[in-house]
């Protein structure tokens, strides 16, 4: 776009883009233990929690184990298997956006920013994610987190290129105002076709998209 330098790199979140959780078969499996929809969840994301295992003060087995506590005690050890069933899930891949990510490397840095805990590599190898990108930020190894725009600063910092040479695609806005906050040009993902749009929109040629 004009006023801008050519895009040398861009940065895609995981989770609501590229990685889809699912939610209504979870929501399902904690019904048929007594569970509420999404109580493990709340309890993961919680203040305490949440914060603490994406910066990896927790690391993902103290979270867990911290999270296995908490239901435990509010549910009864009737709820073990739910809590199974949880820590053992992984999500899909959204296959389109795995074919978008190709066609943006063949042109020019990809990079993984994720807000993840100290499980998120495993997760990646899990699903066949790990070579899919040239370099993978985990903000539980980073020790700072989105949307704080230092984090997005410290990206294009490790990926040598200025911020205003970054694209940023992350489907949770207050992520997307951080990374414009650090002068990224950031988009808000809804679906494959809007974020290859922005992307086309920057200059980025997608072959075959």
């Amino acid at each position: 776009m004009s006023g801008h330098p050519p895009v040398e790199a861009v940065v895609f979140d995981l989770d609501g883009v590229i990685r889809h959780w699912n939610d209504d078969e979870l929501d399902e499996m904690e019904a048929a233990f007594g569970l509420p929809p999404r109580a493990i969840l709340s309890v993961a994301f919680s203040e305490e929690l949440g914060p603490a295992a994406v910066t990896g003060r927790l690391t993902y087995r103290q979270w867990m184990d911290a999270i296995r506590s908490r239901v435990l005690a509010d549910h009864g050890d009737g709820v073990v298997g739910a809590l199974d069933a949880w820590e053992a899930n992984v999500g899909r891949v959204d296959t389109d956006m795995l074919r978008l990510l190709s066609a943006v490397r063949s042109k020019v840095t990809v990079a993984l920013l994720s807000n993840g805990t100290t499980r998120l590599r495993r997760d990646l190898h899990v699903l066949d994610l790990l070579d899919e990108f040239d370099v993978v930020f985990n903000t539980a190894e980073l020790g700072i987190a989105k949307p704080d725009p230092a984090v997005f600063e410290l990206v294009c910092g490790h990926l040598g290129v200025a911020p205003a040479a970054a694209l940023f695609v992350d489907d949770l806005p207050e992520n997307v105002e951080g990374a414009t906050t650090a002068g990224l040009r950031s988009h808000r993902h809804t679906d494959p076709a809007s974020t290859a749009g922005f992307l086309r929109s920057h200059g980025v040629a997608l072959d075959g998209i």
